[in-house]
């Protein structure tokens, strides 16, 4: 029998992931869900036949979601996270003990099968009982909840035509997540990739992020289960994220971090001069009339094993 392939599919781009096995292969109201065992990254999640998260290096992406914007905040009492279905960037969110955390996931379905087959991912973070878990629109709750917080993450897939996250990158919703921000409060976003031939998403997704807050800074990360450079955005009402200095906040809660650090905080906000350009390029702004779409990306494509 030859070794077993998962294939990620987009328009121009076909990637071939050696697998152990198939955990599982279903669909939610929502999405495609297929969770893989591999030999490069461990257990693997895909959405929409595309890679969300792998065992080997989620620790950067959700390290790199939460602790800048947290430190930069400063102690927070109250977190909202829209997405996060992993449970992961929970995880990261309850090291810096708030009072309490709203979670609100679409996709009931998704949270259920990913607090059951990666368990590492959430470490019982669910069962926090300064969690309140809601399976419902983001946007929907942020718009009518009367609750405000110091932090709300943006922890979402990228917008796909027909995707559910599409009007999750627009002023309008920025609009209403810096009305529920507290005085001091700040948002990080989930923010595409810093691909050279896909900068337009991330471009606009800051320039849309600068109609709202005074202060936005974009940063890069790796993401080898991506396989290129992706981004978040760190925007607050209050502070420069780029002039505070976290070092003394973070020895002294002195987390076990494998990624994120005073270090990289020093530096993480400097861009290279092609991003520069890129936002002067692309400065049409998101609106819900006007949204983005995450080029290169077939949604409707059905992931698949193949043997070879």
């Amino acid at each position: 029998m030859g070794a077993q392939w998962f294939v990620e599919n987009t328009t121009n781009t076909r990637i071939w992931h050696r697998i152990k096995k198939t955990v599982l292969s279903t669909r939610s109201p929502c999405q495609k869900i297929d969770i893989v065992d591999t030999h490069a990254f461990g257990r693997v999640l895909f959405l929409d036949n595309m890679v969300q998260s792998s065992e080997l290096d989620e620790f950067i992406y959700h390290e790199m979601m939460v602790h800048p914007a947290l430190f930069t905040h400063g102690p927070v009492r109250s977190v909202c996270i829209i997405g996060g279905a992993e449970g992961a960037t929970l995880r990261e969110v309850l090291r810096h003990d708030p009072r309490r955390v709203v979670m609100v996931d679409i996709d009931e379905k998704l949270v259920e099968i990913c607090r059951k087959h990666l368990p590492s991912w959430s470490q019982g973070a669910f069962d926090d009982p300064r969690v309140e878990l809601r399976f419902e629109d983001g946007r929907k709750f942020l718009e009518q909840t009367d609750e405000t917080f110091d932090a709300i993450l943006i922890d979402l897939s990228d917008p796909l035509q027909g995707g559910p996250s599409t009007l999750l990158y627009t002023k309008e919703f920025y609009a209403v997540v810096h009305h529920r921000l507290s005085e001091g409060g700040c948002t990080a976003v989930q923010s595409e990739s810093l691909h050279p031939n896909r900068i337009e998403a991330h471009a606009r997704v800051r320039n849309t992020l600068r109609e709202i807050f005074p202060f936005v800074r974009p940063y890069g990360y790796m993401s080898h289960a991506f396989h290129e450079l992706y981004s978040f955005t760190l925007a607050s009402k209050k502070v420069d994220p780029d002039q505070v200095d976290v070092e003394e906040p973070f020895r002294a809660k002195n987390l076990p971090l494998r990624y994120y650090s005073p270090e990289l905080h020093r530096g993480m906000f400097k861009l290279p001069a092609n991003l520069y350009e890129a936002y002067d390029r692309y400065r049409q702004v998101i609106t819900d009339r006007d949204v983005v779409y995450y080029p290169d990306k077939n949604r409707p494509v059905p992931a698949r094993a193949r043997s070879g």
